[in-house]
C-alpha cells in the first residue's frame, strides 16, 4: 500500500484580537458576475487601465453571511471578498516578440526573467523606499517605475480599519455580496504534484514605489489587473514529496495604503520600537488595530536583534512576526521553508508594502540568476527559499562578506531536530555557524507550531538561540471539540458518525487516512451513500487534484478524504470537522491536523476512530527507515574507496541503484551523507543533485571538427562510450578531467543545443559531493552512524506509542470525570497533549508487544530454505515478516510469500534477533554471506 509521507508543515495564518470595532462601509465597487468583462468606470480608473488587457473577475453571490460570534480565536469566514495581501499579476509580452496563440497558455515564466517571453509583474505602483541611499537599492529601477506611476495617474484612498486577521481574509459582516468561486476563479491555493505547464515566478510587489505626492500626502493605490497564475514545481531533495502548483487568483478589489504615513511610522519604529509605534505601523501596513498573543513580544525581540524561538499554534499569526521586522530592517529578510506550497502561501500573504520573491528548483538557471540579480539590486525585500538552496555556492556568495541580510527566518523549525516528528536532513544544514558565520545574518527567528521541550532545546542549541528568548503560547485552541471512539468496523462507524449530529450538519470536513488506497475506497463508499466526497493524495493526477481542491474550497463537495498531503498551503477557515480514520503517527501530527478545523473561531469537531490493529500496522511502519551496521559499513566503504578519493574532484552516487545495492531508502542515504558533512569531522562537502548520465547526439558539425575547436567536446569524445550511434558519458568524470564544475558543463551543453549543434538527454539523478577527509576507522564511524540512526528510529516508535497511549487512555481508561462524557474527551486529551509537549509524560510507558512465538524460529528456517538464492540480513527478514517493503526487497516480489506480514504483532527487535540466529545456523558463523 502506498502512503503519503508526512509533510509536517503547519499552515501560517493569523487571527484577530477579541471584540474588534465594526468596519466602515468600503468605497470599492463590487461586480456581481464573473461573466462581466468590463470595468466600472471611475474618475481614476480609466487612466490607470491598460485597455489591451482583459480582466477576469470572480462571480459575486447574493448570499450574506451571519455576523461572527465573539470568540477569543479567529472570527467566522468573512463575507467581504477581500483578497489576501497581494495584488494580481499582469501578463506582459515583449512587443518585439511574435505572439503564438497556440502555445502561449502553456509558456509562463517567473517575473525575474523578462526577455522574449511572457513574464509576470505586480501593480505598476511605485516602490516603498525605506532604505538609506547606501543600502541595497537600485536607483534605476526606482526611476523607471516612478515614470510608470506618474503616467498611471494613481489617486489616494482612505486607509481601511480592520481587525487583526493577518491575511485580510476575515471581516465582520458587511452589506456586500459574497464572492462566489466559479470554475478556476477564486482566491485560494491550488496544489499540483508534477508542476506541469512552465510559468515563471513573480516576485511580490515588483516595481512599487510609494513616493509620489498628492495633496501633500503620499498614498499608494494598487488596482487589480488581469487574473493570472503562477505554476510552481517542487523543490529537489527530501522535500519533493509532491511538486506543487499554485494559481493566484484575485478578485477585482482595491487596496489602499497611505505611504507617507508608512514611511513615517517605519522611521518612528527605527528610532523607538515602542508598543504604540508598532501598533501604528501594524495598522498602516496590515490594517489591524492590535497584536495577538505572542506577536508583539516576538516582533520587539527581533527588532532588538535578539535571535528568538517562537512557538504559536496553527493560525495564530506567526508570519506577521517577521513581516513587520522585514519592513523596518534596512536589509533583506530570508525565509527558509520546507515546502513550495508554504512558500507561495506566505508570499501571497505579504502586505503590499513589502516586496517579496522566491527561488525554486523548477526555475531555469537564467531565471534563478535574474531573481538573484533583482535581489542584489534591492528589488526584493523578503526572499523565500528551501533549505536545499544553501547547497548553492553562488547563492551563499551573495550574502557572504556583506551586511545586507538583516533577518533569517527558519519556518517549521522543528525539522532541524532529529528528535522531532518531521526531521528533515537538509534542515541539518541550518546551523548558527552557517547563518551567522557565512551569511552574516543579523538575527535568527525560528518558528514552529508543534515541538516538544526536547525538540525546542535541540533547535535552539543548533541555532544558538538563548533559552531566555523563547516565546511560547498554548498548543491548542479552545474551540476544538475532541472526541474518540473504539471502532470494530471503521468504515461503518464513519458512516454512522457522518449521519449523526453534530457531523450531519457540518458542510465542510476532512477525513484523514494513512494510505492512498484507503482514501479512494472511503470516498467511493461515502458517494455511494449520498455524501458528496472526493479522495485526495499524491497518486491522483495533478489536474484532478487542482479540481478537487477548487471544489472543496468553493463548498461544492462536503468531504475530502485525504492523506497528510492535503492541507499544506491551504487556508480554508470554515472547515467544521476533522475525522481521523487512521491513528496519527504522533501527537504533533494530531495537533497539526485537528488545527485545520475551526480556524474561523467557531466550534469545530475532531473525532478519532481508534482500533488496535491499525496501530500495530502503523507502528510496524516506523521501522521501515532503519538500517543495519553492515549496510552503513558497505556504503562508507563505497564512498571512501581508495580509487575514488581525489581532492577537489566531484564524486557521485546514483540514487536509485545505490538504494537497491545498500537496501536503504534514498532519504536515509541523504541523512548519512549530510551527517558526514555536518558532523564533528567534516568528511565531505555536498553539492546540488544532478542527473549524471548524458546521452548525446551531434547534428550540424561533425564530432571531430567540433572537438577540434571545443575542449569540452573533445573531453566528452574521450570519455564517452558509443551506444547505438550515441555518445554516452558520465558528467562528473568529464568535468573533473578538464577542471570545471559539473553545472558549468551542463550550461555549455545547453548553449550547444541552442545553436543546433547537439541534442542530449540526462538521466540517473545522483547525490554529488567532494571528499575532504577520509576516516581512519570506517568500522568505528559506521557503528556511530548506525547508533545515531537507531536512536531516531526508536524516537519514531515512541512517538506513535505516545499517541496510542493518549488515545487508549481516553477510549478505555477515562472515568468520564472533569468534563469528559461518552465519546467526548476534550479535557483528558488536552491534558495528555500538554503533558507531552511540556515533557511531563511518563517516558517509561511502553507498549507490550509479543516477545516470543514457538513458531517464529521454525518459520524463519523454512523461509531461508525456500529462498536460498537471495542474500538476506536480519533486518530484511524482520521487514518481510512485518510486511514492510524495502528497496532491495520490494513488495511486488516478496508479498507473494505466505510469510509476508505474518508476525506484524511481534516486536521487531525480537524478530531481528531470531533471524540473526537462524542466519548464522544457515550460512555458518562466517557472515560474509551477508555482504
Amino acid at each position: 500500500m502506498n502512503s503519503d509521507s508526512h509533510s509536517g508543515g503547519s499552515h501560517i495564518s493569523t487571527s484577530p484580537s477579541p471584540n474588534p470595532p465594526p468596519l466602515p462601509q468600503p468605497s470599492a465597487t463590487l461586480l456581481s458576475s464573473a461573466k462581466s468583462r468590463t470595468r466600472t468606470k471611475t474618475k481614476n480608473s480609466t487612466a490607470a487601465l491598460n485597455t489591451s488587457r482583459t480582466t477576469i473577475r470572480p462571480k459575486i453571490s447574493k448570499k450574506k453571511s451571519n455576523p461572527p460570534p465573539e470568540f477569543h480565536d479567529p472570527p467566522p469566514q468573512n463575507t467581504y471578498p477581500i483578497p489576501p495581501p497581494t495584488v494580481p499579476f499582469q501578463i506582459i509580452r515583449n512587443s518585439t516578440q511574435p505572439q503564438n496563440h497556440e502555445n502561449a497558455p502553456e509558456t509562463f515564466v517567473p517575473s525575474s526573467h523578462c526577455h522574449s517571453r511572457l513574464y509576470f509583474v505586480k501593480s505598476k505602483g511605485k516602490v516603498l523606499n525605506l532604505e538609506p541611499p547606501d543600502v541595497f537599492t537600485s536607483t534605476e529601477i526606482k526611476s523607471e517605475v516612478s515614470e510608470r506611476v506618474k503616467d498611471e495617474g494613481l489617486v489616494s484612498k482612505n486607509v481601511r480599519k480592520n481587525i487583526n486577521l493577518v491575511g485580510g481574509n476575515n471581516f465582520p459582516d458587511l452589506n456586500v455580496k459574497k464572492a462566489k468561486y466559479v470554475g478556476s476563479e477564486g482566491n485560494f491555493v491550488k496544489l499540483n504534484i508534477n508542476g506541469y505547464g512552465r510559468k515563471k515566478f513573480a516576485y511580490k510587489n515588483k516595481g512599487r514605489n510609494f513616493s509620489s505626492k498628492l495633496s501633500k500626502r503620499q498614498r499608494f493605490s494598487s488596482k487589480s489587473r488581469e487574473s493570472s497564475s503562477v505554476r510552481v514545481g517542487g523543490e529537489n531533495g527530501d522535500f519533493d514529496e509532491e511538486g506543487l502548483v499554485l494559481d493566484v487568483k484575485c478578485s477585482e478589489e482595491r487596496l489602499d495604503f497611505d505611504t507617507e504615513f508608512i514611511e513615517e511610522a517605519v522611521v518612528r519604529v527605527r528610532n523607538e520600537a515602542s508598543d504604540e509605534n508598532l501598533v501604528k505601523l501594524l495598522k498602516l501596513t496590515h490594517g489591524y488595530d492590535s497584536f495577538r498573543n505572542g506577536q508583539l513580544e516576538a516582533v520587539k525581540m527581533v527588532l532588538e536583534g535578539k535571535s528568538s524561538m517562537l512557538v504559536l499554534p496553527t493560525g495564530a499569526g506567526k508570519s506577521l512576526c517577521y513581516q513587520l521586522p522585514a519592513l523596518v530592517f534596512p536589509g533583506v529578510t530570508l525565509v527558509v521553508s520546507p515546502l513550495v506550497a508554504l512558500m507561495i502561501d506566505q508570499l501571497k500573504q505579504l502586505p503590499p508594502a513589502i516586496r517579496g520573491g522566491l527561488l525554486c528548483s523548477s526555475q531555469t538557471v537564467e531565471e534563478a540568476s535574474e531573481t538573484l540579480r533583482l535581489l542584489q539590486e534591492g528589488a526584493i525585500k523578503v526572499l523565500f527559499v528551501s533549505p536545499e538552496r544553501f547547497l548553492n555556492a553562488e547563492f551563499l556568495s551573495i550574502f557572504s562578506g556583506s551586511s545586507r541580510l538583516s533577518l533569517v527566518v527558519v519556518d517549521e523549525a522543528h525539522c532541524v531536530s532529529e528528535w522531532s516528528h518531521n526531521f528533515r536532513p537538509s534542515y541539518m544544514r541550518l546551523r548558527a555557524s552557517l547563518l551567522r558565520g557565512k551569511l552574516n545574518a543579523g538575527c535568527i527567528l525560528a518558528m514552529t507550531a508543534t515541538a516538544t521541550t526536547k525538540t525546542l532545546c535541540d533547535v535552539m542549541h543548533a541555532l544558538d538561540i538563548p533559552h531566555t528568548n523563547l516565546i511560547q503560547s498554548a498548543k491548542l485552541r479552545d474551540n476544538l471539540h475532541l472526541s474518540i471512539s473504539m471502532s470494530g468496523n471503521r468504515m461503518k462507524d464513519l458512516m454512522a458518525l457522518l449521519k449523526a449530529s453534530p457531523f450531519s450538519d457540518i458542510k465542510s470536513m476532512i477525513v484523514y487516512c494513512k494510505f492512498q488506497s484507503e482514501t479512494d475506497m472511503i470516498s467511493k463508499y461515502l458517494c455511494d451513500n449520498n455524501i458528496s466526497s472526493k479522495s485526495y493524495h499524491s497518486g491522483i493526477p495533478a489536474k484532478d487534484r487542482i479540481r478537487i481542491q477548487e471544489m472543496f474550497c468553493s463548498n461544492k463537495i462536503r468531504v475530502v478524504v485525504a492523506t497528510v498531503a492535503f492541507g499544506m498551503g491551504l487556508d480554508k477557515k470554515d472547515v467544521g470537522a476533522v475525522i481521523h480514520y487512521s491513528l496519527p503517527g504522533s501527537l504533533e501530527e494530531y495537533v497539526q491536523e485537528i488545527g485545520r478545523a475551526g480556524r474561523d473561531g467557531r466550534l469545530a469537531y475532531c473525532h478519532l476512530l481508534f482500533d488496535n490493529a491499525t496501530y500495530l500496522k502503523f507502528r510496524s511502519l516506523m521501522h521501515s527507515d532503519g538500517v543495519d551496521e553492515y549496510a552503513v559499513n558497505k556504503l562508507l566503504s563505497h564512498i571512501f574507496a581508495s580509487d575514488k578519493v581525489s581532492p577537489k574532484e566531484v564524486c557521485s552516487l546514483v540514487k536509485e541503484s545505490a538504494s537497491r545495492k545498500f537496501d536503504m531508502k534514498e532519504e536515509v542515504i541523504l541523512t548519512i551523507l549530510t551527517q558526514l558533512e555536518l558532523g564533528e569531522v567534516k568528511y565531505m562537502h555536498l553539492l546540488p543533485q544532478i542527473n549524471v548520465t548524458c546521452t548525446l547526439n551531434f547534428h550540424q558539425t561533425s564530432p571531430a571538427h567540433l572537438a577540434a575547436k571545443d575542449i569540452i567536446v573533445a573531453s566528452i569524445m574521450k570519455k564517452s562510450e558509443m551506444k547505438d550511434g550515441q555518445y554516452v558519458f558520465h558528467i562528473p568524470s568529464v568535468a573533473n578531467s578538464i577542471g570545471i564544475q559539473a553545472l558549468d558543463l551542463l550550461n555549455h551543453l545547453q548553449s550547444l543545443k541552442f545553436k543546433g549543434e547537439i541534442t542530449y538527454e540526462l538521466k540517473d539523478q545522483a547525490f554529488c559531493y567532494t571528499i575532504i577527509d577520509v576516516p581512519k576507522d570506517i568500522c568505528s564511524l559506521a557503528a556511530q552512524l548506525t547508533k545515531w540512526l537507531g536512536d531516531i528510529e526508536i524516537c519514531k516508535v515512541r512517538k506513535i506509542d505516545t499517541m496510542y497511549n493518549a488515545a487508549s487512555f481516553a477510549a478505555k481508561v477515562c472515568e468520564k470525570a472533569h468534563g469528559c462524557h461518552k465519546d467526548e474527551h476534550t479535557p483528558c486529551l488536552q491534558k495528555k497533549i500538554l503533558e507531552y509537549f511540556n515533557g511531563d509524560a511518563d517516558a517509561d510507558e511502553r507498549i507490550q508487544m509479543d516477545q516470543n512465538s514457538s513458531f517464529l524460529r521454525a518459520d524463519i528456517k523454512v523461509f531461508l530454505r525456500s529462498n536460498s538464492q537471495a542474500k538476506f540480513t536480519p533486518r530484511a527478514i524482520a521487514r518481510i515478516l512485518h510486511g514492510l517493503a524495502s528497496p532491495a526487497f520490494p513488495s511486488a516480489t516478496w508479498s507473494r510469500t505466505h510469510f509476508w506480514g505474518r508476525y506484524v504483532n511481534m516486536d521487531f527487535k525480537t524478530i531481528m534477533e531470531a533471524a540473526k540466529a537462524e542466519l548464522i545456523n544457515f550460512v555458518g558463523k562466517d557472515l560474509t554471506y551477508l555482504e
